[in-house]
């Protein structure tokens, strides 16, 4: 299919994007047409989903260290059951919600979400490597 519009013959609406106008048929790609700055939102999803792992593999290190506790009781009791799990239960809340806003990508809103989501994350991890640089130049202190 052409990326472009082109002008054909014919009415009504066919297969493959057909669209009839007073000015005959109009063939374009519906793939093409329907995406929305494809790159940034699926970057900002792929980097929210590899921010959230990375926060997650900081958390469970202070935790198992004993140096940080987890304040969400959720969170803490997953932590409770089993290290395993609690990534399991983070990795899969943030990620259906992910998932939740690429199928919603072409609302304006979804995308800032994910973008917010991402840079929030980005954040989180730096402040984690801010703690962990200060706890080897304080000794553990």
């Amino acid at each position: 299919m052409n990326a472009l519009p082109e002008q054909g013959r014919g009415a009504g609406v066919g297969a493959g994007g057909d669209v009839a106008t007073t000015a005959g048929t109009r063939r374009f790609n519906i793939a093409a047409a329907g995406t929305f700055s494809g790159a940034s939102y699926v970057g900002a999803a792929v980097a929210l989903l590899l921010l959230n792992l990375s926060d997650g593999l900081f958390t469970l290190t202070f935790l198992q260290m004993g140096v940080a506790e987890e304040l969400n009781p959720l969170m803490r009791l997953a932590y409770e059951r089993s290290p395993v799990l609690f990534m399991g239960v983070k990795l899969a809340i943030v990620g259906t919600g992910v998932l939740l806003l690429c199928l919603h990508h072409a609302q304006r809103m979804a995308r800032w979400a994910l973008r917010a989501g991402a840079g929030l994350y980005l954040l989180i991890n730096l402040y984690h490597l801010a703690f962990l640089a200060h706890s080897l130049l304080s000794g553990g202190r």
